[in-house]
């Protein structure tokens, strides 16, 4: 979840529209009936912010249409998106903790193959490389991390914290470029740093405890 997952998916949206021959007009008459809707149905938003980055959809776009959606009341489309990302990556666990990982144990087992259990000293880690980790999409660690069964007490407070600040920084981002808003825009790209710098803090602790490791 970040800039790279929105400008992916922003790209894709427009080689979609150019493929189907869309020009700015339409797309653009296009989103403001979706704008619409949304301010009408913000319960329709919500569910999506919930469900669909279950999905190989790009988080953070949905986010940023968040912020546009909701710009009028910045801090409670904050807290919304938080809330949904909380729910989102309870979700996603425990289905792979439980259905997935029950059909596959299932299916494993008229066989010599197990899935493998995790060592209780590397859960913390293995949850920060996933988590931390530039390029794995969103969605596949949450799935992973389930199906490994890896502790739920760890798994979703630094899920939390590793999306929930870079993705409100996205969500008021995109409440400041629908209105100009160049206060929102500040705190945006302010949360956004402090998730990232947050984020390299903890990868170089993890870079220096599997040097010491390696040493001894």
């Amino acid at each position: 979840m970040g800039l790279a997952g929105f400008v992916g998916g922003v790209a894709i949206l427009g080689l979609l529209g150019w493929r189907l021959g869309l020009d700015l007009t339409v797309l653009k008459g296009y989103w403001a009936e979706l704008n619409a809707y949304l301010v009408e149905n913000p319960v329709a938003l919500f569910v999506a912010l919930v469900i669909l980055p279950g999905l190989p959809i790009p988080a953070s776009a949905l986010l940023v249409t968040a912020g546009v959606v909701w710009r009028a009341q910045p801090v409670m489309a904050c807290g919304l998106a938080f809330f949904a990302i909380a729910l989102n990556v309870t979700w996603t666990y425990w289905l792979a903790a439980g259905l997935a990982r029950n059909l596959v144990e299932k299916m494993l087992s008229k066989t010599k193959i197990a899935v493998p259990e995790l060592p209780k000293g590397n859960h913390l880690k293995l949850i920060l490389i996933l988590k931390l980790t530039p390029g794995i999409p969103f969605f596949f660690a949450n799935y992973l991390l389930g199906f490994l069964r890896a502790p739920f007490a760890l798994f979703l407070p630094i899920s939390l914290l590793s999306n929930g600040i870079i993705g409100s920084g996205i969500v008021l981002g995109g409440a400041g470029l629908a209105d100009g808003n160049l206060k929102l825009a500040k705190w945006a790209i302010l949360l956004v740093g402090v998730g990232v710098v947050l984020i390299q803090l903890v990868r170089r602790w993890l870079g220096r405890n599997k040097a010491d490791g390696a040493e001894s």
